[in-house]
């Protein structure tokens, strides 16, 4: 009997005229213009739904490398183009369940997608009857008109998450979950227990490898792990690759069984992370209801932020602070050396006398090792280096775990190799690099998804991700990867990778038998080849440089400790996300403040120590919750997003990339003016310096807000310039970079003005669905494009009262109760 195998199942190899695919190929199915090429990835991946929607299994859990890609809109255009061909031919019975096929993501944009799509001459926002789903649980078509979702039953609907979780009030088909635009596991959460109020018969989620989906729900899971991609390439072959929508670009070439390492030693470094990390350990296994004593939890955070520092920790403290990511090293650091836990009791008593002595020693000698001359800086500068040789012409990307840090990296890379930070943190354009410049070489922190793309990229990773972040040493955005470690790492990142890749094989060998697919390949956990070095950072050695797999006590002792480390690590609230500053999440409680709102008294706690965006009269402002008063007009975020209305519409005008750089050169500029306060000694000093420049402020005040934020900049472009001659700061000097400041300040700021005149008036003719006066000034200041379903995605409550403080949990803060049917009743004011 002949071998049958999965691919065999999922792509035929002689497939009719009537196949689907066949038939999309002979129509031509174009985005924007140009045609897509459905590959055969593309083919497995919706036949292998398509089967499992005809099975009985309820939950299909899809992943793929991560990067920025359209799979979810794929899908659910699939799903909705099998259920119109069954209705118009009437043949056998459709597979795809009854009710509305609904795509769920956090601003996946699928109406925006769908509008630049056609099969042959039909625009598929017409022929699949497209509608969103807007904030009230109504739905709009592209042409704004607003009916129920009762009246389109076999409907393709989108939801956008940060609309919260809106009442169909009627059952739906199927839901295709994009988990990779959501940023955390509570979005996720939340699409599923959408899905769940309103009964849906099948659920198919998009998701990235080496994310796992948790609950109670029953999943089928089918990884697309390096093996199965090099399988169907070399079996299949590959198409060419073009935007978002087909996933070609992952076969442009040979998937790497594994990623590589880059190995460095140094003896004290490894020394101190083993004693640190043994004492962390220890304290999570302290068995004591209270929570874990404040100093421990900074020696933790502190050990983290360390960890993931190559370049100047002061460096890193500066962006830190200026982008608000949270504590700065140096005042952990003094939090931990006053820490002396005196008062503790019972099991941290004695875990003071026994543990603390040496944790506490251990981070704060860490502290001052990489502090003032950080050992691994070197070694970044000759592994670009090495890169640029070895592999001309190819991108670089250096990835590091916050915005904060990156914009930290690149200031001192631009310092060490010339060029612009903010050039270093634009994303890479398709295509091979020209030069050695800025073209050649990016910064970004891991929320910055890059789309999958054919083109040759080499990936930098600054150290071991947790084995819960593995997924990004297989990501779709480079396809080669080079994880940088200590070597007494070397061996914890090989196991989580080979855990991974043998947990990938399981999933579908699982999936396979579950559906019938014939045989899949033989697993294989190759070993993690070295790509550079080892190499001492110590200082010269006697010593035979051994391959890291055979090394020494260190690394294996090392090794087991950090699996009960990382677990100590997400007890302290280590958010999902790979790129998200440990130091943003909710370490234990905040304090959160209660504002009672009109008009049922519903209770929104918000966080005390932050500002909360307010209209008063026609002025959009900033202010604190303490500052509430009694009909005060406050915006919030409706659903998963917990965005400033402001920065969503920013967002819109400027990629996420551009982003960064805004907030790159204005962080130069605030660091600039407190170089010269601290240079004068006082502001009235500081004004009187600029005075002598030209300038006409006439107030000391006005000038100290420019270094704490509350302003953007100056409103005379010759007081940035001013600033920076006297910093004497060549970053702002050079190259224009002052006079790029003064026009993004000033668009910053005549969108502010703007929102306040036509905020109040825009939300209201958007949840209207008619455009008037206040949408279209709106739309234009946004260069044209349509802002109606981000102003759904905020509220606008009146405040009755500002009530009592109390500790909770960063994941209650924020959330009110909606209309009647999506949330609980409103809760008693305190």
């Amino acid at each position: 009997m002949a071998r049958v195998t999965y691919l065999d199942c999922l792509v035929p190899p002689d497939p009719g005229p009537a196949d689907f695919f066949e038939r999309v190929q002979a129509l031509r199915m174009t985005d924007r213009g140009r045609t897509v090429d459905l590959g055969p990835l593309d083919r497995a991946t919706l036949t292998l739904v398509l089967r499992a929607l005809s099975s009985a299994q309820r939950s299909v859990y899809l992943t793929l490398p991560r990067g920025r890609h359209d799979l979810a809109v794929l899908i659910g255009i699939y799903l909705q183009l099998i259920r119109r061909g069954a209705e118009l031919t009437g043949g056998s019975p459709c597979p795809v369940p009854v009710g509305p096929v609904v795509v769920v993501g956090l601003r996946t944009n699928v109406t925006v997608r769908l509008a630049q799509l056609a099969i042959g001459r039909q625009n598929l926002s017409r022929a699949l009857r497209m509608q969103r789903i807007r904030g009230d649980g109504r739905v709009v078509d592209l042409q704004g008109k607003i009916t129920r979702a009762i009246d389109s039953p076999s409907g393709l609907f989108y939801l956008n998450t940060a609309l919260g979780r809106p009442s169909l009030g009627t059952s739906v088909g199927t839901v295709v979950i994009d988990r990779t635009s959501m940023a955390n596991d509570h979005s996720w959460e939340r699409a599923l227990a959408w899905a769940s109020e309103h009964d849906a018969a099948r659920v198919v989620a998009v998701a990235d490898l080496g994310t796992q989906p948790g609950g109670s729900r029953a999943w089928t899971q089918w990884p697309w792990s390096p093996a199965l991609r090099a399988d169907v390439r070399h079996t299949l072959g590959h198409r060419p690759a073009y935007g978002p929508l087909t996933s070609n670009a992952l076969l442009a070439h040979r998937p790497a069984g594994a990623p590589s390492a880059a190995v460095y030693r140094h003896k004290q470094l490894a020394e101190l992370l083993r004693k640190v990390v043994a004492g962390v350990v220890a304290a999570r296994r302290v068995r004591a209801s209270e929570s874990w004593p404040q100093p421990v939890a900074d020696a933790v955070r502190l050990l983290n932020l360390l960890w993931c520092s190559w370049g100047s920790i002061g460096g890193q403290d500066t962006w830190q602070v200026l982008m608000g990511r949270g504590s700065s090293a140096r005042a952990l650091a003094r939090s931990v050396s006053r820490g002396t836990l005196e008062g503790r009791g019972g099991p941290w008593g004695l875990f003071r006398e026994t543990q603390w002595p040496d944790l506490r020693r251990g981070v704060l000698d860490l502290y001052e090792l990489l502090y003032d001359d950080n050992p691994r800086w070197d070694l970044l500068l000759a592994l670009i280096d090495w890169a640029r040789a070895s592999r001309t012409g190819t991108p670089i990307l250096v990835r590091t775990r916050s915005r904060s840090a990156a914009a930290a990296v690149a200031g001192e890379l631009a310092d060490a190799l010339g060029g612009d930070a903010d050039s270093l943190l634009l994303a890479p354009q398709p295509g091979l690099a020209t030069g050695r410049g800025a073209g050649a070489l990016h910064v970004m922190p891991y929320t910055e998804r890059l789309a999958w793309d054919a083109s040759p990229r080499l990936e930098f990773h600054l150290g071991a991700p947790s084995p819960l972040r593995t997924g990004v040493l297989f990501s779709g955005a480079a396809d080669e990867h080079v994880a940088v470690v200590e070597q007494s790492e070397y061996t914890w990142l090989e196991r989580s990778a080979n855990r991974a890749l043998s947990s990938w094989h399981e999933q579908v060998r699982q999936a396979a038998a579950v559906l019938r697919l014939g045989e899949v390949p033989e697993s294989t956990t190759p070993s993690l080849p070295v790509a550079y070095g080892p190499v001492d950072l110590s200082g010269p050695s006697s010593e035979p440089e051994d391959s890291p797999q055979h090394d020494s006590w260190l690394a294996l002792d090392l090794s087991a400790l950090f699996e009960d480390y990382d677990a100590t690590a997400r007890t302290l609230g280590t958010p999902a996300d790979p790129g998200r500053s440990a130091t943003t999440a909710a370490y234990g409680p905040v304090s959160a403040t209660a504002v009672v709102t009109e008009p049922e008294g519903a209770v929104l706690w918000l966080r005390s120590d932050e500002p909360v965006d307010v209209l008063i009269g026609q002025r959009y402002a900033r202010v604190p919750v303490a500052a509430l008063t009694p009909g005060s007009r406050l915006l919030r975020a409706r659903g998963d997003s917990q965005s400033r209305l402001h920065d969503r519409l920013v967002m819109v005008m400027h990629d996420s990339a551009e982003v960064t750089a805004m907030d790159t050169m204005i962080g130069f500029f605030r660091q600039a003016i407190t170089a010269v306060h601290e240079q004068r000694g006082s502001w009235p000093d500081v004004l009187t310096a600029l005075n002598n420049l030209g300038s006409e402020v006439s107030s000391w005040q006005a000038v100290s807000k420019w270094a704490d934020g509350s302003v953007i900049a100056p409103e005379d472009p010759q007081d940035i310039h001013r600033v920076a001659l006297l910093a004497r700061d060549t970053r702002l000097t050079a190259g224009g970079t002052w006079q790029r400041l003064a026009r993004m300040a000033e668009e910053l700021r005549r969108l502010h003005r703007t929102l306040g005149y036509t905020a109040a008036a825009a939300m209201t003719e958007a949840a209207r669905g008619m455009e008037g006066p206040a949408l279209r000034q709106l739309k234009a200041l946004c260069s044209g494009i349509d802002v109606s379903e981000i102003l759904e995605e905020f509220d606008l409550v009146v405040v009755r009262r500002v009530g009592s403080q109390k500790s909770m949990s960063a994941a209650a803060l924020g959330r009110v109760p909606g209309p009647r049917g999506t949330s609980s009743s409103p809760q008693e004011a305190p």
